[in-house]
C-alpha cells in the first residue's frame, strides 16, 4: 500500500499455518535453490531458466511496448525459490536493491509450487493500484503461472497494466499475492482435510507433464518447419522483395569484381589473379542460377506459394554464398594492388586516360549525328544519351583524380586511394558508353546484308509454300502465315527505302521479317522431312544468332552504364538472354532446330531488358519509383537525392555505387569489400571505408 511519505508499497498475503504447512508437505517438490533477493539489471531476468530464447523475445517486446505507452517500467524475474521469504517481501527487496522508481513495478515468482510463489513491489506514484493489481494477478496471471505458461503469465501482466486492469481508487491491504498463491495453498489444506491431496498432487503433475509435452511439440514443430522452410516467419512478398535486393547486390559485386579483375591482370598479369579469377567465376555461376530461379518466377507459369518459397529460399543461399566468396577475396585483392602506397602514381597513371576519353569525344558525337540523320529514332535510341553520359563520367573521374590529388597533399595518402577507384570506374563507363555508340553504328551499316539473306530465305519459304498449296497440300496455319510472310516482305521492302521521307529502323525491319518467315517455316514442317526441318534451321540460325548476340551487347551497354537506376527485372531478363545464347551456341551443331529456338528466345529476353531498363531510367529520371535500381522493386529516391547535380546528366544514383554509395549511402560489394556510408563513392567495389569513397564501385 502507499505509506504516507508517497513511497513504495508492497502487499503482504498471510496464510494460515496450517494450510500452508499440510499443503507444503502434500505438495513440496524437490529442493530447489534458494535465490536471496537482488537488483534485476535487464526488465526480464529468468534465472529458473522457464522460457525458451523466442519467449524470452516475445516478452521483452511486452515490457517494451508497456514502458513506450505506459510509462509503467515493469520488471520480471523468475528464480526457483525464495528462501525464508514469501513472495513480496522476496519483490519488495529486490525493488529496493535496484533502487527503482516511483513508476516502476517489479513482478516475481517461483517454479516452485508453494504458496506465496509470487509477488510484486509497486512504486509509490505508478497509477496501478493494490487491489488491482492483485486481482489482475490472483484471477488471470496466477493461472498461467500454475500451468507453467511463464511467458503467457508476464505478457498478461504487461498487457493488463497496460489496459488499466490494474489501476483503480486503490485497495486494501491484502493479496499481493493476487490471492492466488494463497489459494492454491488453501485448496491444498482443504484437499488434505478431504482426503484429496494425493489426487490434487497427481493431477498437478499430469499438467505440468502436458504442458510439457506440449511445448516440446510445439517447439520440434517449429524445429520441422525452420528445416522445411528457414525463412517461414517472414511473409512471401517480404521475402520476394529481400531476394530481389540481395539479386540485386550479387549483380553489383559480380560488375564491380569484374573490373577489379580487369585492372589487376593488366598491371600484374594472369597468375597473381588467378584466385580472384575463380572466386569470380564460381560467383558468376551461382549469380546466373539466381537469375534463373528469378526468371522461373517471373514467367508465366505461376508456382504455389510454398514452391515460391523454396526457389526464393535457393536464390537468398546462392546469393550468401557468391557475395561471401567475393568478400573473402578483398583482403588479399588490397595487398595486391598495395594502392594507399602507389596512390601518387596510379593518380598520374589515370590524367592520360582521362584525355583519351577526352579525345574520343567529337567522333562520336559526329557518328551519332549521322545516325541520327540517317535512322528512325528507334534505332539509336539506346545510345542516344551516350556522349553526354561518357562526358559526364569525363568530368567526374576528374573531380576524382583532383580530390585524389588534395589529399596527399595533405598527407592523407589513405584517402586518395578511393578516388582512385572512383576515377576508374567512371572512365571504364565513359569508354563503354562511347565504344556503345561505334557498336549501334556498325550494326546499322551491317544492317543490309542481313536483310538480303533474309529477303532470299522468306521468298523461297514462300515459294515452297504455294508449290504445297498447288499440289493440295495444306498444313494447319499455312495459309495464315503465307499471308503473313508476303505481307511482311513487301512492308520491308517499302520501309527499308521508304518514299515519304521517313527513316528506316534496319535491324528492326529485318527482326520482323524474319519472324514472318519463321512462322510460315512453323507451318511448313509438318509437310517437310526431319532432314529439312534441320537444314532450314542451319539456315536462320547464323542471323538469329546474330541478331540475339547484338540485342545483348546493346542492352548490357546500357544497363552497365545505368546500373543505379535499372533495377532486378531488366537484369533478370538480360541474364536469361545470356544463358539462352549460350544454349544456341551448344547445340548449334547437334540440333539446329534447338538452337534456332534458344537463339529467338535470347534476342526477344534481349529486347525485353532493354525496353525494362529504359523504362527504369526514365521513371528514375522523373522522380519516381520504377524498377528498382539498388533496391529492386522500387523504393529509390529521383534524381535530386543521390548526388543530383553534382554530375550532371544521368543524376546522382543513375551512375551506380560510385556515387549511391559516396552521396546516397552504401551499396554493392566485390573483391574491394563491403559497402560503406558517406565520402565520394561507397558501397562497394575496390575497398576504403568513408572519405572520398565508401568503397564502392558503379
Amino acid at each position: 500500500m502507499i505509506g504516507d511519505d508517497g513511497h513504495m508499497r508492497s502487499v503482504v498475503r498471510p496464510l494460515t499455518a496450517g494450510a500452508l504447512g499440510l499443503g507444503a508437505l502434500l505438495l513440496g517438490a524437490g529442493p530447489a535453490l534458494a535465490v536471496e533477493p537482488f537488483a534485476p539489471t535487464e526488465q526480464l531476468v529468468d534465472q529458473a531458466d522457464v522460457l525458451s530464447s523466442s519467449e524470452e523475445a516475445e516478452v521483452e517486446s511486452a515490457l517494451q511496448e508497456l514502458q513506450t505507452e505506459d510509462g509503467t517500467q515493469l520488471y520480471v524475474v523468475y528464480v526457483e525459490d525464495f528462501g525464508g521469504l514469501d513472495g513480496d517481501q522476496w519483490a519488495q527487496q529486490a525493488f529496493q536493491a535496484a533502487g527503482l522508481g516511483n513508476n516502476d513495478i517489479l513482478f516475481a515468482a517461483t517454479t516452485d509450487t508453494e504458496p506465496g510463489r509470487d509477488g510484486y513491489s509497486v512504486g509509490g506514484q505508478s497509477p496501478v493500484t493494490e487491489a488491482g493489481l492483485s486481482d489482475l494477478v490472483s484471477r488471470q496471471v496466477e493461472p498461467q503461472l500454475g500451468s507453467d505458461d511463464w511467458a503467457g503469465g508476464a505478457m498478461t501482466l504487461a498487457e493488463g497494466i497496460r489496459s488499466g486492469a490494474a489501476a483503480g481508487e486503490g485497495g486494501a491491504a491484502g493479496g499481493g499475492d493476487g490471492g492466488g498463491g494463497a489459494a492454491l495453498g488453501v485448496l491444498a489444506a482443504i484437499a488434505v482435510v478431504g482426503g484429496g491431496g494425493y489426487a490434487l498432487m497427481r493431477s498437478r503433475q499430469r499438467k505440468k507433464r502436458q504442458a510439457a509435452q506440449q511445448q516440446a511439440a510445439a517447439e520440434r514443430a517449429a524445429a520441422e518447419a525452420a528445416a522445411r522452410d528457414p525463412h517461414h516467419g517472414t511473409p512471401t512478398e517480404q521475402l520476394m522483395f529481400r531476394a530481389s535486393e540481395e539479386l540485386l547486390a550479387l549483380d553489383e559485386a559480380v560488375k564491380t569484381s569484374e573490373l577489379d579483375l580487369a585492372y589487376a591482370r593488366s598491371q600484374y598479369g594472369e597468375q597473381p589473379v588467378a584466385g580472384f579469377q575463380d572466386a569470380l567465376g564460381t560467383s558468376k555461376i551461382e549469380l546466373s542460377r539466381s537469375f534463373g530461379i528469378r526468371q522461373e518466377l517471373d514467367d508465366d507459369v505461376p508456382e504455389d506459394e510454398p514452391t515460391q518459397r523454396r526457389m526464393l529460399t535457393e536464390l537468398l543461399q546462392l546469393t550468401a554464398a557468391a557475395s561471401a566468396r567475393l568478400d573473402s577475396q578483398a583482403e588479399a585483392y588490397a595487398r595486391l594492388r598495395h594502392l594507399e602506397e602507389s596512390a601518387p602514381e596510379a593518380l598520374a597513371a589515370l590524367e592520360p586516360t582521362v584525355a583519351a576519353v577526352r579525345a574520343r569525344l567529337p567522333e562520336a558525337e559526329r557518328t551519332l549525328e549521322e545516325l541520327q540523320q540517317r535512322y528512325a529514332r528507334s534505332a539509336w535510341s539506346p545510345v542516344a544519351d551516350n556522349v553526354a553520359e561518357a562526358r559526364t563520367r569525363a568530368d567526374l573521374a576528374e573531380q576524382a583524380l583532383a580530390h585524389g590529388r588534395s589529399e596527399l597533399d595533405e598527407g592523407r595518402s589513405a584517402g586518395a586511394v578511393p578516388a582512385v577507384r572512383a576515377a576508374e570506374d567512371a572512365l571504364a563507363q565513359a569508354r563503354t558508353l562511347l565504344d556503345s555508340v561505334g557498336r549501334v553504328a556498325g550494326e546499322l551499316a551491317g544492317a543490309g546484308d542481313r536483310f538480303t539473306a533474309v529477303r532470299v530465305e522468306t521468298e523461297k519459304d514462300i515459294a515452297e509454300a504455294h508449290a504445297l498449296l498447288g499440289r493440295g497440300v495444306d498444313t494447319p496455319g499455312l495459309r495464315e502465315q503465307l499471308a503473313r510472310a508476303e505481307s511482311a516482305l513487301t512492308a520491308a521492302t517499302d520501309q527499308w527505302r521508304p518514299r515519304d521521307g521517313a527513316l528506316p529502323d534496319p535491324l528492326a525491319i529485318v527482326r520482323q521479317l524474319d519472324e514472318a518467315d519463321l512462322a510460315l517455316e512453323a507451318a511448313l514442317e509438318p509437310a517437310r522431312d526431319a532432314r529439312q526441318q534441320q537444314q532450314r534451321a542451319a539456315a536462320h540460325l547464323q542471323q538469329a544468332v546474330r541478331a540475339a548476340d547484338t540485342s545483348i551487347a546493346v542492352a548490357q551497354d546500357f544497363i552497365a552504364t545505368r546500373r543505379g537506376a535499372v533495377g532486378s527485372v531488366a537484369r533478370t531478363r538480360l541474364a536469361e538472354a545470356d544463358r539462352s545464347l549460350d544454349d544456341a551456341s551448344r547445340s548449334a551443331a547437334g540440333d539446329p532446330v534447338a538452337a534456332l529456338r534458344s537463339a529467338q528466345r535470347a534476342d526477344a529476353l534481349a529486347r525485353q531488358a532493354l525496353t525494362q531498363a529504359q523504362q527504369d531510367v526514365e521513371e528514375y529520371m522523373s522522380g519516381g519509383y520504377g524498377g528498382g535500381g539498388y533496391r529492386g522493386g522500387g523504393y529509390r529516391r529521383g534524381p535530386g537525392g543521390l548526388g543530383g547535380g553534382f554530375a550532371g546528366g544521368v543524376a546522382g544514383g543513375m551512375l551506380g555505387g560510385i556515387l549511391l554509395g559516396g552521396l546516397g549511402g552504401g551499396y554493392g560489394g566485390g573483391f574491394g569489400g563491403g559497402g560503406g556510408d558517406g565520402g565520394f563513392s561507397g558501397g562497394g567495389s575496390f575497398g576504403g571505408d568513408g572519405g572520398f569513397s565508401g568503397g564502392g564501385s558503379f
